[in-house]
C-alpha cells in the first residue's frame, strides 16, 4: 500500500472587479512535506485587472504578463497530486476550487489549518479561528509572514506547521493557547476599512461589505 504523501497548496489572487468575489488566480505554490517547493507559478488573469492588491499579493502592472495559462497551470499541479495527496493549507477548500480539484482523484484527504487551530475561548464562550498570519507569526517565528504574501511562503508555513503540530494532541493544545494569548494585529482589510481601490475586501464581515456579494464564514 502506497505511504500518504502531503502537500501544502496556497493560491494568490488579484482582483477582476469591485466585488470581494470578483478575483483571479495570479499565483500558485505547492511545497511538499519535507519542506521543499516543489512549484511556483505566475497566472495571467484572463479577465481585465481591477486592482492588483499589491500590498496584499507584491504584484504590480505588468509581473503577468508573461505568466502562464490558469488552466496549463492546473494541468501541472494535477501531475504532482494523486488519491495519496493529503493537501494542507489555510482555507485549503477555497484553493481546491481555485485548482479544480476532485476528490479522490486528484486528492484523498484535506487538512484545514484554520480548523487545526481553532480554540475556544472560555471569555467569549465561542471559538476563535486565526489567520495564518497569527499562527505563523505567533508559533513558527515572529516576522514569517507579513502583509504581503508570497505563495511559496505561505505554503511553507503551512507545512511547518502541520508538521509541527499534527498528530501531537498534547503539543496542539499548547499552540492553540498561545494563539489565545497572543496579541492578533489588525489585519490588512481592517486597517483599511475594508476597501483597497475602490475593492471590497469584507468576504467575511458581512457588517463591512458594501458591494453586495454573498459574504463567507470561517
Amino acid at each position: 500500500m502506497a505511504s500518504k504523501r502531503y502537500l501544502s497548496v496556497d493560491v494568490e489572487c488579484v482582483a477582476t472587479g469591485r466585488r470581494h468575489d470578483d478575483r483571479d488566480v495570479c499565483f500558485v505554490a505547492i511545497v511538499d512535506q519535507h519542506e521543499k517547493v516543489i512549484l511556483k507559478k505566475a497566472i495571467k488573469p484572463e479577465k481585465p485587472v481591477v486592482s492588483y492588491l499589491t500590498p496584499l499579493t507584491g504584484v504590480r502592472e505588468g509581473d503577468l504578463d508573461s505568466g502562464d495559462s490558469l488552466s496549463s497551470v492546473i494541468a501541472e499541479v494535477k501531475k504532482l497530486l494523486g488519491p495519496d495527496v493529503t493537501l494542507v493549507g489555510q482555507g485549503i477548500k477555497n484553493d481546491i476550487k481555485w485548482l479544480q480539484l476532485k476528490e479522490g482523484e486528484d486528492y484523498g484527504e484535506r487538512v484545514d489549518l484554520g480548523e487545526m487551530f481553532k480554540a475556544y475561548n472560555a471569555r467569549y464562550r465561542s471559538y476563535n479561528f486565526f489567520s495564518l498570519s497569527h499562527e505563523a507569526n505567533t508559533l513558527l517565528h515572529s516576522g514569517m509572514i507579513s502583509d504581503q504574501h508570497d505563495p511559496a511562503t505561505d505554503a511553507l508555513a503551512s507545512i511547518k506547521l502541520f508538521n509541527k503540530y499534527h498528530g501531537n494532541p498534547q503539543l496542539l493544545e499548547s499552540a492553540k493557547q498561545r494563539l489565545l494569548s497572543a496579541r492578533v494585529p489588525a489585519s490588512f482589510a481592517k486597517r483599511n476599512n475594508f476597501r483597497w481601490e475602490g475593492v471590497c475586501m469584507a468576504a467575511y464581515r458581512p457588517d463591512k461589505c458594501f458591494c453586495g456579494a454573498p459574504t463567507l464564514k470561517t
